[in-house]
């Protein structure tokens, strides 16, 4: 069984918990495990030792540590994407496929370096929202959008720019293409709209909604959700979430077994791009802002 080891900034999130979780019960569960990890600091009053304690997982004293053991990596840090760049220092020169928890980095500039890095050594990597793997994108995109590509789509999500940006944005990205220009900014910092503009006239956008609350049993918050204008119709998408981190987790599996990345180097640069360019946007509501340029690293990007 191959062994898949951490490197995460605080073991006690969300993401840690269920890919652990999902890798033992998936389709790859005779064949992967979580084995190892390294967590910098407690988060909530869990340590890294307690958390590794409650999941059967070895705690290893260092990065470089757990990449020395491990048969491939998982780099987590889903709410501080400040700690990537040393976090995945060890990992991404060491030729083992590599895993990097959304998202991917602060910066486009910090990104670019990343994914430089892990070309350089040889390095298969991807990183993702888990939103790349919900039915309705690949519906559209090996249905209707064949023959009638994406003129102008608006994605719209939950919660903050800073956590849950990239995932309206790598929808965004998979659905209407690479290319963005410009990004402007309209909103309160509870109702966040940005347009997005490119050179050959198609049209995008996307929105969150930061207010979300609990009336009785019922939680009331925005839906992911995806407008399509393509040819003469428009298709409108609720995105199922049900399956997506499961998928996310086999696609790791997959992706750690030797398969190809389910998320192209120039994708994940696109959206960091947009990212940054969105960031740079919310200082100057009304006012375009342009869209960092994106490398392009030919080939090997497909990991």
């Amino acid at each position: 069984m191959k062994k898949i080891g951490y490197i995460d900034h605080y073991l006690n999130n969300f993401h840690a918990d269920v890919y652990v979780k999902l890798i033992r019960e998936g389709r790859f569960k005779e064949q992967f495990d979580v084995a190892y990890a390294y967590g910098e600091v407690a988060a909530d009053g869990v340590d890294s030792e307690q958390w590794c304690k409650d999941n059967s997982v070895e705690l290893l004293g260092s990065p470089a540590e757990v990449v020395e053991k491990s048969d491939c990596v998982v780099v987590l840090s889903p709410n501080n994407p400040e700690r990537h760049w040393d976090l995945c220092q060890e990992a991404l020169a060491s030729g083992k496929p590599v895993y990097v928890d959304k998202t991917f980095a602060p910066d486009a500039a910090t990104a670019a370096k990343l994914v430089e890095m892990a070309v350089k050594s040889g390095t298969p990597m991807f990183t993702t929202s888990a939103l790349r793997f919900v039915p309705e994108i690949g519906e559209f995109l090996n249905g209707i959008g064949r023959e009638h590509p994406a003129q102008a789509v608006s994605v719209r999500g939950p919660s903050s720019f800073a956590v849950y940006g990239v995932h309206v944005i790598e929808p965004l990205v998979m659905l209407l293409g690479r290319g963005a220009q410009q990004v402007t900014y309209f909103g309160d910092g509870r109702f966040m709209q940005f347009g997005v503009n490119y050179a050959d006239g198609r049209i995008g956008g996307f929105s969150l909604f930061e207010p979300g609350c609990a009336m009785g049993d019922r939680w009331c918050a925005q839906p992911f959700e995806a407008s399509v204008i393509f040819g003469d119709g428009t298709a409108v998408y609720r995105f199922t979430a049900d399956s997506m981190f499961r998928d996310l987790a086999d696609a790791m599996c997959e992706f750690f077994s030797g398969g190809p990345s389910p998320a192209p180097f120039e994708d994940t640069l696109e959206v960091m791009a947009l990212i940054e360019a969105g960031r740079r946007a919310m200082n100057s509501p009304g006012v375009p802002v342009a869209v960092p340029e994106v490398p392009n690293f030919g080939r090997k990007a497909a990991g």
